[in-house]
């Protein structure tokens, strides 16, 4: 079968803006059947993860709370961060090692085991990255969190169930992409799809909660 929708051809490409944080790049483009695209903006981020964290002994969320400055709020979120350089050059391994990084710095927990959840694309048509969301187990303190001179977060420990009730009944707003991480992570849980016996109590709690 030939595909009816074809990528796009670029007829140019310039830098129009780089920091540490980002490049955004404008693209002259032609289309699948020819017609000319005005110039495209495209934000360059570094790939993205998500930690889906769980408490050693009751099974219960590790979240943060901090400020949102694009939205101008105080949001509760899963921990996330970007892949960096010093995490590796294989995207898979550098990805995993995110995670774990960024669970310690932000928390003050160390995970015992992580499972690899959802990649995904938090917003393709202007951005070009990558965010990996995992499921951390197995959680045990390594001290307190070691936070940039600019971060300000508030560790929030809550029951699953509870969280995914108050999103679905519209009184929570998250970040989408933490949003899709947790659904993903419940019904990885309620299924027993790769999930260690020592959350059974917990695929209980969400199958109880949800049935």
């Amino acid at each position: 079968m030939t595909a009816r929708v074809k990528p796009w051809q670029v007829l140019a490409r310039s830098i129009t803006y780089r920091d540490r944080w980002l490049t955004v790049r404008t693209d002259r483009c032609v289309t699948g059947d020819g017609r000319e695209v005005p110039p495209y903006h495209v934000i360059e981020y570094p790939d993205w993860i998500n930690v889906v964290a769980l408490t050693r002994d009751e099974q219960r969320l590790v979240l943060v709370r901090e400020y949102r400055h694009g939205r101008g709020e105080v949001l509760l979120g899963l921990v996330s961060g970007t892949v960096e350089a010093l995490d590796g050059e294989d995207a898979d391994k550098a990805a995993e090692a995110a995670a774990r990084r960024e669970l310690t710095e932000e928390t003050g927990f160390r995970a015992g085991r992580m499972l690899r959840l959802l990649d995904a694309y938090p917003n393709p048509a202007t951005q070009n990255n990558r965010v990996t969301s995992f499921l951390a187990f197995d959680l045990e303190s390594s001290g307190f969190p070691s936070l940039d001179p600019t971060e300000e977060i508030e560790v929030v420990i809550d029951d699953f169930e509870a969280v995914l009730a108050r999103l679905l009944n519209g009184e929570l707003e998250m970040q989408a992409m933490h949003v899709a991480a947790l659904w993903q992570a419940a019904a990885r849980i309620t299924r027993g799809d790769g999930i260690p016996e020592s959350t059974a109590t917990l695929q209980k709690r969400l199958r109880a909660a949800f049935a």
